[in-house]
């Protein structure tokens, strides 16, 4: 029988991984801290150096898809904030994150358990939620659009870049095309 190494890379990411991949095939009911030690090959206390329960992965997993989102949102828009070019960045960002991670997006948006508030600006939204709306009231302010008519632009916007997002993470729909190209957002005002 070959010995294997308590330790190896970086444990923790790769249990966040398996963790996201578990709950995206079985959901949350039959997840559990050994079914992701046995997804990783490590032996089922492994997880409880990184995480003291269920709860903390899932935290954590949270944390792990949120924090490279923004990184990626942020960088898309970094000195652009005013440019009404801003907004198709941003939706191409947020598009091309999850072509590049598939499984994030369920993760994030069936299982994980954030709340987007389209109605309250002061809420206390999803961070990539909240960066989207904050640049794109930025924009509109800066295009002369009524404060009025924000919220209503902001919900077809964002329903835009989500649904083609959402489209292209299925696996049952199939599209030739650069998912990119079907941003048309200048149109919105």
């Amino acid at each position: 029988m070959k010995d294997k190494p308590y330790h190896r890379g970086n444990l923790r990411n790769q249990l966040i991984e398996a963790g996201i991949k578990l709950i995206n095939l079985d959901g949350m009911n039959s997840f559990s801290l050994r079914k992701v030690a046995a997804e990783c090959a490590v032996s089922h206390t492994a997880p409880y150096s990184h995480f003291k329960n269920i709860d903390e992965l899932v935290a954590a997993m949270g944390e792990h898809v949120t924090s490279q989102f923004m990184d990626t949102l942020h960088a898309s828009v970094q000195g652009q904030e005013e440019n009404p070019d801003t907004i198709i960045l941003l939706g191409q960002a947020y598009i091309d994150f999850f072509i590049e991670h598939p499984q994030y997006f369920q993760f994030l948006f069936y299982h994980s358990g954030i709340v987007i508030d389209l109605d309250n600006y002061d809420s206390d939204s999803y961070p990539p939620f909240a960066l989207f709306r904050t640049t794109v009231y930025e924009v509109f302010r800066s295009s002369g659009l009524p404060e009025p008519e924000f919220t209503k632009h902001l919900v077809t916007l964002w329903s835009m870049v989500h649904g083609i997002t959402a489209l292209l993470t299925n696996n049952g729909v199939r599209y030739s095309g650069n998912w990119r190209d079907l941003l048309e957002l200048k149109s919105i005002f």
